[in-house]
């Protein structure tokens, strides 16, 4: 047995004081866990709920609850989306190759992770024109902690062929960093087996959903048509929450604006109802802003669960010194459900509520986007 293996050991003592000061175990956690012992604490402070813990042995049940905690809190989805031209005639699990050792397309020599056991793409039930492939990697980190050391993350890439407009398109969704690596290298190695075999041409190119696809009206416009003139049938949109803008140095600023210039490199609003504000709502600021951000709540509806969420949509890369090449990221920031329900996975839901925005955040790039450019 070894210490570095979180999962064949309970923690007590200092090694469990290490795991319960991570920033994914909230105060919260620990009072409502000292709580179910019978356990009560006049404050919530970590400095004496920990103690309160440290001095007495750990159940398995209240640790894989603390394991829970860090899966809900950092193992958070995000998803991309890509589109290539489609020239095959086979059905999608007939043109994959007949087996791909992820490791090996990774090229993992340099690497502190790899992709746990071997995953395969299979056919996404219901539907005949996708694919799926689910994988879990681990990553391992000497730099940290023992309770930090070793950790798992899931992922998944979703191929769709789209017949009405002889497309794929690609559905990554990642968690950590390296998930995000691992499905890039996938998709990259499953494009160049379809050109291989003549099912993609060779001068196709993958479009990306980039902030350098729009011009800056047609950002605002993107952005508020997947939130506030959204018309999803399961999600409905409520208000806007949060919002990220530059001053674009190429454009001057209106008059109302001026008191940006030279001194807003950067402008982060946080409030409510948004959407009614000068900046989103006034049509002579856009051509000289920049947006790159929009955090918006929804009320959701689906497959028996109800309940609020916050969505952030963003061009994640921009704030790395304005990379004009970022791709849109979206990801739910947080969710609420009306009723708790054991056994729910919030990040299960989180996935399901993004797949509700994927066919109008498509559709819409193909309206508002500079596609000459952008293909």
């Amino acid at each position: 047995m070894h210490m570095e293996d979180e999962n064949a050991i309970l923690p007590q003592g200092e090694s469990l004081r290490a795991y319960l000061v991570q920033p994914f175990v909230s105060k919260g956690d620990l009072k409502n866990l000292l709580r179910l012992r019978g356990v009560f604490t006049s404050q919530q402070d970590k400095e004496q709920t920990i103690p309160a813990l440290t001095l007495s042995l750990i159940k398995p049940t209240e640790f894989v609850e603390l394991q829970q905690l860090y899966t809900a809190k950092e193992d958070n989805p995000k998803i991309t989306t890509q589109i290539i031209e489609w020239a095959g005639k086979e059905t999608l699990i007939d043109s994959i190759p007949e087996s791909i050792d992820v490791n090996k397309v990774l090229d993992l020599d340099f690497e502190n992770f790899k992709v746990i056991n071997a995953p395969t793409f299979f056919p996404v039930p219901g539907n005949l024109d996708a694919i799926r492939m689910d994988f879990e990697i681990e990553r391992l980190d000497r730099s940290k902690s023992w309770a930090d050391s070793r950790k798992r993350f899931t992922a998944s890439i979703e191929i769709q062929k789209n017949k009405s407009e002889d497309e794929l398109i690609v559905i990554s969704t990642h968690t950590a960093p390296e998930t995000k690596q691992t499905n890039r290298a996938v998709t990259q190695h499953l494009i160049k087996h379809f050109k291989e075999h003549g099912q993609i041409a060779q001068k196709a190119k993958v479009r990306r959903i980039r902030f350098c696809d729009f011009t800056n009206v047609n950002r605002f416009d993107y952005l508020l048509g997947l939130t506030r003139y959204s018309k999803f049938a399961t999600v409905s949109f409520e208000e806007v929450v949060d919002i990220g803008l530059v001053p674009d140095e190429d454009h001057t600023l209106p008059e109302e604006l001026e008191w940006m210039q030279e001194r807003i490199r950067g402008l982060d609003l946080h409030g409510t109802s948004l959407e009614d504000s000068e900046f989103l709502s006034n049509p002579k600021y856009r051509p000289s802003l920049l947006i790159h951000r929009l955090d918006a709540k929804f009320r959701f509806s689906l497959s028996g669960m109800d309940g609020h969420c916050v969505i952030s949509l963003a061009f994640i890369d921009f704030n790395n010194g304005q990379n004009r090449d970022s791709e849109i990221e979206l990801r739910t920031k947080k969710i609420d459900f009306d009723e708790a329900r054991r056994g729910l996975d919030k990040n299960e839901a989180k996935q399901a509520i993004l797949k509700e925005l994927e066919f109008e955040k498509i559709e819409m790039f193909k309206r508002l986007a500079k596609l000459d450019e952008a293909a």
